[in-house]
């Protein structure tokens, strides 16, 4: 049965590895998994509310609690160079990232439980959530008020990681990755001629001054034993060599962990804004929240590191990584458990040549369905 359940899995993820779609244009990819879901024994498909995405339930033979989990299944801006049979049909687009590879677990945890209700004690929502890389697709699934309609208790999910071999999983308690925030600031001043830069106020140089001074944000007004990261990420200003411009501006991201820090830097940017302003130049500063820090929760991530051991994996410590992750959103609604699984490969995500071992395949998918059954009867 091991045998077929990994070719099953190996079919379903060379196809959606062929067919990347980007954020909030999974239409071919909702379709597929809709279709292998609706011939899946047991599951029956939900209105999950938005355009793309997708989301069923297996009912257990008992009552009992209501446990989710999640899959992501949009892809990237990436013309692939992975040299795999199977690369993308898609130019310019490329699962670079993982997700078709937690599109397919969650197809594994479907046909698994499907076929086991007489052991299950309460109910499984399936969650095929789109656009996690961009346009904040789990604030979008939220806003659907799938949670509360579904008296949803518990959520667990987990990401591919390339630098931890198969078989292995990462887990920790409370903080796993941080929260993503981005900014823009917009300095006039007045433009004029390179030549004769006292009869204008060039913004370039105040710009510059800026993005030393948000550096000193971490280093001297955040506690040393917090931990963030204000990155200025794009410099853009000025169209010729000889004239001074009107206009500087600025872009980039802040990481952080604690939400308190977090509203510390806002206020703290803020005032280097009004900062420029006293010197005469007119100053924009807009800030653009994202999702917040992925939390899990102490019992719940318990629960996947023993369940983990049982199933046969070497387990080690997560520890906390700025990138972001909108799983996020969900624990703020209920608790809940996001992790690692090792899938191998040489090349970072993101990569135009990043590559899983479909091998985990299979691992992902009985660990995932044995953490849920174990987290209802703990309901």
């Amino acid at each position: 049965m091991a045998e077929e359940l990994q070719t099953y899995l190996l079919e379903h993820f060379q196809w959606l590895h062929r067919h990347p779609e980007l954020a909030l244009k999974e239409y071919e990819t909702t379709n597929y998994v809709k279709n292998v879901l609706k011939q899946t024994e047991g599951v029956e498909l939900l209105n999950l509310g938005l355009d793309t995405g997708a989301l069923a339930k297996i009912e257990g033979k008992e009552p009992g609690g209501v446990v989710a989990i999640r899959a992501d299944i949009d892809a990237l801006p990436i013309l692939e160079e992975s040299g795999l049979s199977y690369s993308s049909e898609n130019d310019g687009c490329m699962h670079a990232c993982g997700h078709d590879f937690h599109t397919t677990a969650l197809l594994g945890v479907a046909k698994l439980l499907g076929g086991e209700r007489e052991h299950i004690k309460g109910t499984v929502i399936l969650l095929f959530q789109p656009a996690e890389e961009a346009e904040h697709g789990g604030e979008k699934v939220v806003n659907t008020g799938m949670f509360e309609k579904y008296k949803i208790e518990k959520i667990f999910g987990l990401h591919t990681k390339q630098n931890m071999p198969v078989g292995t999983i990462a887990i920790a308690p409370g903080p796993f990755s941080a929260a993503v925030d981005r900014f823009l600031y917009t300095v006039k001043g007045m433009g004029c001629h390179g030549s004769a830069p006292q009869t204008g106020l060039d913004p370039i140089p105040a710009a510059a001054r800026l993005v030393g001074s948000l550096q000193e944000i971490v280093s001297r007004r955040i506690s040393p034993t917090e931990t963030a990261v204000i990155s200025v990420t794009r410099f853009t200003s000025g169209t010729s060599w000889n004239i001074i411009p009107e206009t500087a501006r600025l872009e980039g991201t802040v990481r952080t962990f604690n939400p308190k820090v977090r509203e510390q830097i806002v206020k703290l940017m803020q005032a280097q804004a009004e900062g420029l302003e006293r010197e005469g130049y007119q100053v924009e500063f807009t800030w653009i929240p994202g999702c917040p820090a992925t939390n899990n929760d102490a019992n719940l991530a318990e629960l996947v590191r023993k369940e983990a051991m049982e199933e046969g994996f070497h387990v080690t410590l997560q520890y906390p990584e700025m990138g972001g992750e909108d799983f996020s959103c969900y624990q703020e609604l209920v608790p809940g458990a996001f992790f690692h699984v090792g899938t191998g490969g040489k090349y970072p995500a993101h990569n135009s040549k990043f590559t899983v071992d479909p091998a985990a395949l299979l691992g992902a998918s009985k660990l995932m369905s044995e953490i849920v059954k174990k987290a209802l009867k703990a309901s």
